[in-house]
């Protein structure tokens, strides 16, 4: 449902004769009263009155694009997804050309309405990022459940489990009067056997599904994986993830192998914002201090700019209220392939110091 970081750049080097009239909706199914389509009516009648003061073929194809846009939305038979579509539609008096993402994540701004030459992106990038998939791994000792979980749906991609035989061995009849004592010796002994080649069993089995997992995720593009699970298993399920560098962190300690899908979802999804939130804060953090001398950073529009256009920021972090300005930052950032973390709150604050961006550099 996402767009590509291809798509992206092929975006932002779209640019119609006319411009591009881009609208980000946000559906709430409990709002019976359609709220978005209110903010969807009021934004394009602004679109109409910039048309009343444009030259009469820009005017033209500014009307009939907006009305195209409120038709795409008000027609019975298109039904909105569940949470939010952005969509860009070609400024053209006849039907130009059109490029739509629905989106399992809500936008942040309940409704935008926006007309300029290129599409406006910084938005859609937010989207994508905060609706990015997570591997997820829910283990026991003995079963290991593979899910991926993207724009506040989970699927369950695979169910481990390992048959347990008992093990095969025979011992020995002694020649003599048999001694109680040395009986139960062997007794223990073959016991213990039998629960260090379980243990072994489980070690490889753990180990063996990370690897399992590793590539399955690395299929879809996954390059991290929140663990769900007893410590102990953790470490040896992440063991077997290291030669695919995905990255494995334990995110739930309680037991929810069993765990139906309906219940995992809030647990998965409390656990995305948390892991989401530390890392966000760690970028910051890193932004920050090598700005301040530790490495090679910048601080503020200005000096983060020349750094973009320079292609020298290699992680771009700035404050979601930045406003216009962010366009620019953002569209450099994709083109130079730069990482973007766009942060609100608590985290916004502290880039207040530097107008609400800053930057990790690559040299």
């Amino acid at each position: 449902m996402q767009p590509s970081m291809d798509e992206l750049r092929e975006l932002i080097e779209w640019q119609p004769p006319l411009g591009v009239v881009s609208v980000y909706l946000g559906f709430q199914p409990e709002d019976r009263s359609s709220t978005w389509r209110t903010h969807l009516r009021n934004g394009l009648e602004k679109v109409r009155e910039e048309a009343d003061g444009a030259e009469h073929e820009r005017r033209v194809a500014l009307r009939a694009t907006a009305n195209r846009m409120l038709e795409r939305f008000e027609d019975g038979a298109v039904r909105p997804p569940p949470r939010g579509e952005a969509c860009f539609m070609e400024v053209a008096e006849k039907e130009g050309a059109e490029r739509c993402w629905p989106t399992g994540v809500e936008p942040a701004a309940p409704a935008v309405v926006d007309v300029a030459r290129q599409p406006l992106i910084a938005p859609l990038v937010d989207l994508a990022r905060r609706g990015a998939p997570h591997g997820i791994a829910v283990i026991s000792a003995e079963r290991v459940r593979l899910l991926v979980f993207a724009e506040g749906q989970l699927e369950e991609l695979e169910d481990w489990e390992l048959s347990v035989f008992a093990l095969d061995w025979r011992e020995r009849k002694a020649a003599t009067t048999p001694d109680p004592a040395r009986e139960q010796g062997i007794s223990s002994s073959g016991h213990d056997q039998y629960e260090e080649r379980l243990e072994h069993n489980r070690e490889r089995f753990l180990a063996e599904t990370g690897r399992l997992a590793s590539e399955r995720l690395r299929e879809r593009r996954i390059d991290d994986v929140l663990v769900f699970g007893s410590p102990e298993y953790w470490r040896e399920f992440a063991d077997g993830t290291t030669h695919a560098q995905l990255h494995a962190e334990l995110a739930d300690r309680n037991d929810l192998i069993s765990a139906p899908l309906g219940r995992l979802g809030p647990e998965v999804s409390a656990a995305v914002e948390r892991a989401r939130a530390e890392r966000d804060r760690a970028v910051v953090e890193r932004a920050l201090g090598e700005a301040d001398g530790v490495r090679q950073g910048a601080l503020g529009p200005q000096e983060t700019a020349e750094a973009i256009a320079e292609r020298r920021v290699e992680h771009l972090v700035f404050d979601a209220a930045l406003g216009e300005r962010a366009e620019e930052l953002v569209r450099g950032a994709v083109e130079g392939s730069a990482a973007i973390t766009i942060v609100r709150d608590e985290l916004a604050e502290m880039l207040a110091p530097c107008e609400g961006v800053a930057a990790v550099l690559r040299y």
